[in-house]
């Protein structure tokens, strides 16, 4: 199918030979902790750090279950795309993705379906846990902040997600932890 890559990069991990071969990732290769993406004519990487933000910005995040939603969600929009997920973080009011392997997308047209697709998902399985902070048809902003991202390592990403959201979470009725945070290996 043209326009689909033919490999996919995994973060920052799962380097053996027989792991990628048995994945169909021959072409990934690993360079001083950088996976860099090999495509019939091009070899890179493409991360992206994309930050959402639910409507009038309400802390919907503290609820536990539409946490976890959203989360699986995410991953799911991502698998179905072929684009990974190298990480995710919450906080009470916002979230973090952060992409890798993108480069056959435009950054609107990902946060389009990462957003549209987990705003339906919520509010049809999730309407009346949604009532005290949200009504209407938008579970999102309108907006969504984005930004590429350089090599990124699993304790740089960990770090910025964790430290980031400890002064999100001070403001709110629950703390941080690390449920709030996502590492995802082999996305």
């Amino acid at each position: 199918m043209a326009g689909k890559p033919r490999t996919r990069a995994l973060p920052f991990e799962c380097n053996s030979g027989s792991y990628q071969k048995a994945c169909g990732l021959a072409g990934v290769e690993k360079m001083a902790s950088i996976e860099l993406l090999r495509d019939c004519h091009s070899v890179g990487e493409a991360n992206l750090h994309l930050q959402f933000t639910p409507k009038y910005r309400k802390s919907v995040f503290e609820d536990e279950v539409i946490r976890t939603a959203c989360e699986l969600t995410f991953k799911g929009v991502a698998k179905r795309l072929g684009v990974g997920l190298a990480g995710m973080g919450f906080g009470p009011d916002h979230c973090h993705l952060f992409v890798t392997g993108w480069k056959n997308y435009a950054i609107c047209k990902l946060a389009q379906r990462f957003k549209g697709t987990v705003s339906r998902m919520i509010r049809k399985n999730y309407r009346v846990r949604l009532q005290k902070w949200l009504w209407g048809d938008a579970f999102w902003t309108g907006g969504y902040f984005y930004r590429t991202v350089g090599a990124v390592n699993n304790e740089t990403m960990l770090r910025y997600i964790t430290e980031s959201q400890q002064k999100h979470w001070k403001k709110s009725s629950q703390p941080a932890t690390s449920t709030q945070t996502t590492l995802l290996q082999g996305w």
